[in-house]
């Protein structure tokens, strides 16, 4: 047999053998198990310790997404937001609860409802937030509040 005929069949096995190997890689039992399985019980793959999933309660968890956000304003008040879906932020202000939708924005988070808009800029301690009467041609109307994110 020629050497390029030789080389050439070498080439191809090696080839081969590695798409072999990837291959066996993909195999279903190289994968992670699905969550709360037995085999899942791996603090290295995740799911609980004991192999079973936890219980749903039916009650909604508190969780940072829709854990009250403080907000320490200006003028001594305190506002405290939720943002239960990146479409909504529930204000509670001046002893009321106030559901707002998402408004467009050119910088920021603007929430529109109930007569007010609440903007924010940034995430995290100091982030600004601004709470203005929503004037009725859509636009933004007087300012109420100037405060800052707490913790």
């Amino acid at each position: 047999m020629p050497i390029n005929r030789l080389a050439s069949r070498a080439l191809i096995a090696l080839a081969t053998s590695g798409l072999v190997s990837a291959l066996a890689a993909c195999a279903p039992h190289t994968l992670p198990q699905q969550q709360g399985s037995l085999a899942s019980a791996s603090p290295a793959i995740g799911g609980p310790l004991n192999g079973t999933p936890e219980p749903d309660t039916g009650v909604p968890q508190p969780t940072p997404e829709n854990a009250p956000t403080p907000y320490d304003c200006n003028s001594g008040t305190q506002i405290k937001a939720r943002y239960p879906d990146v479409n909504t932020a529930v204000v509670d202000y001046n002893a009321s609860r106030h559901r707002m939708h998402v408004g467009m924005s050119a910088d920021g988070a603007r929430y529109v409802g109930d007569s007010l808009e609440w903007w924010t800029r940034g995430t995290g301690p100091n982030a600004e937030a601004t709470l203005f009467v929503h004037a009725d041609d859509g636009s933004t109307g007087r300012l109420l509040e100037t405060c800052r994110e707490v913790n």
